[in-house]
């Protein structure tokens, strides 16, 4: 997923083409797509790698190569190329308002089933995306060119070669972790002090439409469009797409507040405060980015953020920052944003800044975030430090 894991790449002989190695792009550019075709258009920089993660979609390389398509959630990290300057600047101007005219909102980041090891463990073994599926061998139908998507070989029955669904960060995060992420924000919403309570979760392409995820079937390097690859399902190996069990907000948190889901669309309450579920395919929860494509009939709409219940771009999608702005919780309104969630440093991380450069005041609640390891968490906060400044609040 966009917010559990990465690994250090691998060297495959091609430059990576990381964030900082880049120039920073402007939020809210259009990327193309059109169906059928290899690979999105991305004008966002391809996000850095993480020591001590787990993952080999966070390959630069790989990355480069495959886009949203492959990977399933865009590595977009936002905290990669903003400019800790600005963003203080912005917040010492948003601070100066009285401090009993703030707004205060809680956002929840991810803290949903299909990110929960023990949810993952807990489902049959039959069950696409269960650890049980995943672990297994699957037998590959076709083989396919990485760049153009066209067939190399398709494989008689009983010739076929078999690869398992295990990227290690879709077994999920440790139960200890999520537990205590869901303890924290199920304290902070029934603390009473916020306004409105923000629950963002991943929310992939269902099943059979245009985007697929990519398995490698040998070692040519990523940087190589005739690469053979497998195209699979997202609902094969994770459980976090349209139609599949994990997409739910945890189930840590629905057992203590039996009014939060976000089965019943956008709007809803948490221990009755008021609250809104954002679907998205990107680290970043304030994303802007547009696709404009054959599928949105040449228009330019948001693509990673708000999308439907396929988990496809729509028309009146409308970004985190208007859906909050049109509730009366935009940045010049005194809001205070304060964040717990996982991974710290991929989706809190990103999200938090990105708030933080809108003009957005910002909190984050260290106790409640997590990541795949304490040396991620800690290497996310000190990101969040680092970029953040004086402008963010760090909270035990």
């Amino acid at each position: 997923m966009g917010c559990v894991g990465s690994k250090q790449p691998a060297d495959d002989g091609a430059q990576p083409q990381s964030g900082t190695g880049s120039p920073p792009v402007a939020q809210g550019q259009v990327k193309s797509a059109s169906v059928g075709k290899a690979e999105l258009t991305t004008t966002t920089d391809v996000a850095q790698v993480d020591d001590g993660d787990l993952d080999d979609d966070d390959e630069p390389q790989k990355q480069a190569a495959l886009g949203k398509k492959g990977l399933g959630i865009l590595r977009k990290n936002f905290c990669r190329t903003c400019a800790a300057q600005q963003q203080s600047a912005k917040n010492d101007a948003s601070s100066q308002n009285d401090a009993r005219s703030i707004k205060r909102v809680l956002v929840v980041i991810d803290v949903q089933d299909g990110y929960d090891s023990e949810f993952i463990a807990s489902l049959p073994a039959d069950v696409g995306g269960s650890l049980g599926f995943i672990q297994d061998e699957h037998a590959v139908k076709a083989s396919y060119e990485l760049g153009s998507r066209a067939l190399i070989t398709a494989y008689e029955p009983g010739s076929e070669p078999k690869i398992s669904y295990n990227k290690g960060w879709n077994k999920g995060l440790p139960g200890e972790a999520m537990d205590t992420v869901a303890a924290r924000a199920v304290t902070e919403i029934q603390s009473g002090e916020y306004e409105l309570i923000v629950f963002t979760t991943d929310y992939l392409e269902r099943s059979g439409a245009e985007e697929l995820g990519v398995f490698p079937l040998d070692k040519t390097p990523w940087s190589d469009p005739t690469k053979p690859v497998a195209l699979v399902g997202y609902d094969k190996y994770l459980t976090i797409a349209a139609g599949c069990p994990g997409v739910d907000i945890s189930r840590r948190i629905r057992e203590k507040l039996p009014d939060v889901t976000s089965a019943n669309g956008k709007e809803g309450t948490a221990n009755g405060t008021p609250a809104l579920y954002l679907r998205k395919q990107v680290d970043d929860a304030f994303d802007e980015d547009r696709e404009a494509s054959e599928r949105t009939g040449g228009a330019a709409w948001l693509d990673d953020v708000d999308v439907d219940d396929d988990g496809l771009p729509r028309a009146d999608a409308q970004t985190l920052l208007q859906q909050l702005s049109a509730r009366g919780y935009g940045p010049a309104e005194g809001t205070q944003l304060s964040f717990v969630g996982v991974v710290t440093n991929r989706c809190v991380a990103s999200s938090l800044l990105h708030a933080a450069t809108l003009g957005y005041r910002t909190r984050c609640l260290m106790g409640g975030c997590r990541a795949a390891n304490a040396a991620a968490h800690e290497k996310g906060l000190a990101m969040i430090r680092e970029k953040g400044g004086d402008g963010v609040e760090m909270v035990e």
